[in-house]
């Protein structure tokens, strides 16, 4: 079973967006899929399935943790938990393909417990300068924030190291990315390649700003699943080709470098 946390500390760059896609499309593709919401407050990735649901569509099966963790009143320094370990030992043990993490946007020890168990990590960000010092400015740098995420990453790193397990992939997923060129796109896209050694995570991967994926919260509807008059529209058969690309790199295959947008 593959384990992949979505995450990053900053909101709005569309951490249950890649989530429910993902999720969706590993359903679609004959997978056993187990999802985990972590995000207390808003519940997003909780309310797309129940809308999913709803709508009889098919969907991974789902467990969220309610219950408050202490770190989310406290500025301390998240410890591992403990929780997460036995939802992850038996959704191995019941034969699960996929295990998907939706984080929420702080230093949780639920949180801290979501990397160290991933064997996938994917951090979506947008095209903007915010998400980009948001996520990965340096400890003591000028822009970064007061929790800082990359530390947490090389937290989490040190510590499967120690306890002898294999390093993770760390990927970034660009969400949002516009059809047309802009100047500060270009820039953001410089600057995060060129951060990619620094910061240690591996290839960015792109998804295209689509109608059909911000619509996802109105009735739970994805790109893989057929609209009512049985037509697909270009926009909708490239989303499925840019979220099974991203399926098939967390599953351990070698998918092609999804290219910069044009």
């Amino acid at each position: 079973m593959r384990v992949v946390t979505i995450s990053g500390f900053k909101g709005g760059t569309g951490k249950t967006t890649v989530a429910a896609l993902m999720g969706v499309a590993a359903v679609k593709d004959g997978l056993r899929v187990a999802s985990l919401d972590l995000d207390r407050n808003t519940r997003n990735l909780s309310s797309f399935l129940t809308l999913r649901r709803a709508s009889r569509l098919q969907s991974p099966d789902h467990v969220m943790l309610m219950d408050m963790d202490e770190d989310a009143r406290t500025n301390a320094k998240p410890k591992h938990s403990g929780r997460l370990e036995p939802l992850v030992r038996m959704a191995k043990m019941d034969g699960y393909d996929l295990l998907i993490i939706d984080t929420s946007s702080g230093n949780l020890s639920d949180v801290y417990e979501a990397h160290l168990l991933a064997d996938v990590i994917l951090t979506p960000m947008n095209e903007s300068p915010a998400d980009m010092h948001g996520l990965f400015a340096p400890l003591g740098a000028a822009a970064a924030p007061r929790i800082n995420y990359r530390e947490m990453i090389d937290t989490v790193r040190f510590d499967r190291k120690r306890a002898g397990l294999p390093e993770q992939g760390w990927h970034v997923v660009m969400n949002r990315v516009s059809s047309l060129p802009s100047k500060i796109g270009g820039v953001i896209n410089d600057r995060v390649a060129a951060m990619a050694t620094e910061a240690g995570f591996e290839a960015v991967w792109r998804l295209r700003d689509r109608v059909v994926h911000r619509a996802l919260a109105l009735e739970g509807r994805t790109v893989f699943d057929t609209p009512s008059d049985g037509r697909l529209t270009m926009s909708e058969l490239s989303g499925r080709s840019e979220v099974r690309a991203l399926l098939a790199l967390v599953q351990g295959a070698q998918a092609q470098h999804m290219p910069r947008a044009a």
